[in-house]
């Protein structure tokens, strides 16, 4: 028995002997273990926090009392902060309140308010009205000039109907601080304290009319571009390319205008518009749109009755020669191109109807011409034959220079007086522009609407201002469309000193009444112009041209239904030069006199007396210039 625990302890002796290299092993890796620095240190901030915590801990824990006393203490705090803020809302809701109902009950604008910078701050909404209108009454109503070179023209906001909101404008002014909730309220008035806040007036203005003018002016630029332009005579297609010249941008000048409206003030710019005008070339000539526009198959006028429907006759019209040809000739540099037509005429004309297809007379007008002018009254007579018994069919539009063709020796006109660089001369033509004119008249008149209307340089004796209409071949038209119902039909002649253009047609369900009304708004005074004459002598004058007052029109168009006036419009805003009065002044030096030598007297000692020469001419008074009225006025082919 002790011999086994003998052995069981040598045994055991052995096991601890064979793991003590392990555990002397084990003992060194702790021991570096323990001598090898933390791979993650805290940095000593969060060491320092640590520290407090335990302290804070400690001191908690040693100290239990302490801690409730430190809680009742926050708690008292947040009880007090808890009362004061609601304290605080109560007051500020209580003011607010307060405040707001003083703001809603006063009848004064708030602080910092501007109407288009017109300071309007505690005034009542009376007052603050009659004060805008006071300090914009001359913006309000105010005269837009425009000018490029030697051209001018000029309009008023009343012309093209301005309405400022201004009741608007206040009633806004004066919502500030109203209008929303108390909060947002009171905001808006403690910010007017510090932040100004100006209010626009919106306008609102008849912006076609404005493009009418705008149309005008550009139709009247001096050296404006011409495009081509084309018109039949007889079997031949006259084609007039067009020039290179001047061109109003239009749209730049509607932003202009509408700048100057809407940004109204007391201090507004009233300065002369100078016209945006930029250098244009003419469209080159389409020889194929052409050929589309007048290409057309013979057809027969006739009547259907139910419903009433009237047909026009057409005559055909076709190129004589192919596209081709038409296209070679057109490569030629000419002032005029002819391309050939096959003409094949209708074999049944609306004048073979009768008084069926053009019933009644829609409207009419005269105006007076000197007949003893033979030349005048022969122009006048071939523009009357051009239109008389032309029939235009709903949505047509009538060209005043398509449908007279070219003024030519040719085509039999003669030379009378017109209006060119700003002077009364001879020209070929001169006169149509009474025709066309009276034609405008009676065309507004027959309710047609007017699409291309230009007024003369100069006032006419035979139209009112804003009652004619100009026209230039090649550069000015006079257009206007049917927009009524049916077809209507011109009737023109010449005779006996009147010129009449009537136009006939089928009345329609409501047939309106239409008169024109028109009055001078301004007067542009006459310059006079003084030539020296070396052939005449000094001191005399001779009236070369007696010049005249320019002035600004414009002209309404009155709708009346059964009597009762229904509306009015703007027809134009023309603006006629004055046309200068110009005198010849004599520059020629008079001769100088000599005296017949004195003989002599019998004397002891005689002395010849020397001759006496006169260089002084007599002096005579030049004329007055006089304001008189145009002579008889022709149409304007160079206006």
């Amino acid at each position: 028995m002790k011999e086994e625990e003998v052995k069981k302890a040598d045994q055991e002796k052995e096991k601890n002997n064979n793991n003590e290299p392990v555990k002397q092993e084990i003992e060194k890796k702790e021991e570096v273990k323990e001598n090898k620095p933390e791979k993650t240190v805290k940095n000593e901030e969060e060491k320092k926090e640590e520290t407090k915590k335990e302290k804070k801990k400690k001191e908690i824990n040693i100290n239990s009392q302490e801690y409730v006393d430190q809680m009742l203490k926050k708690k008292k705090r947040r009880i007090i902060i808890g009362i004061v803020a609601v304290v605080i809302i109560l007051f500020s809701v209580a003011f607010s309140t307060v405040f707001a109902i003083t703001t809603m009950m006063s009848d004064k604008i708030i602080h910092k308010i501007k109407v288009n910078s017109i300071e309007v701050s505690g005034l009542s909404q009376k007052d603050a009205k009659e004060k805008i209108e006071e300090e914009l009454k001359d913006s309000i109503s105010q005269k837009l000039q425009f000018k490029y070179e030697d051209f001018s023209s000029e309009f008023t906001t009343d012309d093209i109907k301005t309405k400022y909101k201004i009741e608007e404008a206040v009633q806004e002014a004066f919502n500030k601080g109203r209008d929303e909730n108390i909060i947002k309220n009171n905001f808006n008035v403690l910010k007017s304290f510090f932040v100004e806040n100006n209010i626009q007036i919106e306008a609102e203005y008849n912006k076609e009319e404005v493009k009418n003018i705008v149309k005008t002016m550009a139709n009247n630029i001096p050296g404006k571009v011409t495009d081509y332009t084309y018109c039949i005579e007889e079997d031949e297609l006259i084609i007039t390319p067009g020039k290179a010249g001047k061109k109003l941008d239009e749209e730049k000048t509607m932003e202009i205008i509408d700048d100057r409206i809407v940004n109204i003030s007391s201090e507004s710019n009233k300065d002369t518009i100078e016209l945006p005008v930029y250098d244009s070339e003419p469209d080159e000539i389409d020889i194929e749109k052409i050929y589309k526009e007048i290409y057309t198959e013979p057809q027969d006028a006739y009547i259907v009755q139910e419903p009433f429907k009237l047909v026009v006759d057409v005559d055909g019209v076709d190129f004589a020669i192919t596209m081709e040809e038409a296209k070679a000739i057109l490569k030629e540099k000419k002032e005029e191109y002819i391309i050939p037509l096959k003409i094949q005429k209708a074999n049944k004309t609306v004048n073979d109807l009768g008084e069926e297809a053009f019933p009644k007379q829609l409207s009419t007008f005269t105006t007076i011409y000197d007949a003893s002018n033979i030349n005048r009254t022969n122009n006048l007579a071939i523009a009357t034959s051009k239109i008389n018994g032309k029939v235009l069919m709903p949505g047509e539009v009538f060209s005043y220079n398509k449908t007279l063709g070219k003024r030519s020796v040719e085509n039999g006109y003669k030379e009378a007086a017109i209006y060119s660089n700003g002077k009364v001369e001879n020209g070929l033509g001169g006169g149509i522009c009474q025709i066309s004119s009276t034609l405008y008249n009676a065309a507004v008149m027959a309710n047609l609407e007017i699409v291309d209307r230009t007024n003369h340089m100069f006032v006419t004796s035979y139209a009112e201002p804003s009652r004619d209409a100009t026209v230039v071949y090649g550069s000015i038209d006079f257009q206007f469309k049917n927009t009524r119902k049916y077809p209507v039909k011109i009737v023109a002649s010449v005779n006996n000193g009147v010129a009449a253009v009537s136009f006939y047609g089928i009345p329609e369900e409501q047939e309106y009444e239409i008169r024109i009304t028109n009055s001078r708004t301004g007067t542009i005074p006459c310059e006079v112009e003084e030539i020296p004459d070396p052939d005449l002598p000094a001191g005399e004058t001779v009236v070369e041209q007696n010049g005249h007052n320019g002035c600004t029109s414009v002209a309404y168009k009155e709708i009346y239904l059964n009597g009762e006036f229904v509306s009015r419009e703007l027809l134009s805003s023309d603006t006629y030069s004055a046309m200068k009065r110009i005198v010849r002044v004599g520059t020629q030096a008079a001769a100088p006199v000599v005296a017949e030598p004195v003989a002599p007297v019998a004397q002891p000692d005689p002395v010849q007396e020397q001759p006496v020469v006169t260089t002084e001419p007599v002096q005579t008074t030049p004329e007055t210039p006089v304001e008189t009225e145009p002579v008889e006025t022709p149409g304007e082919e160079n206006p």
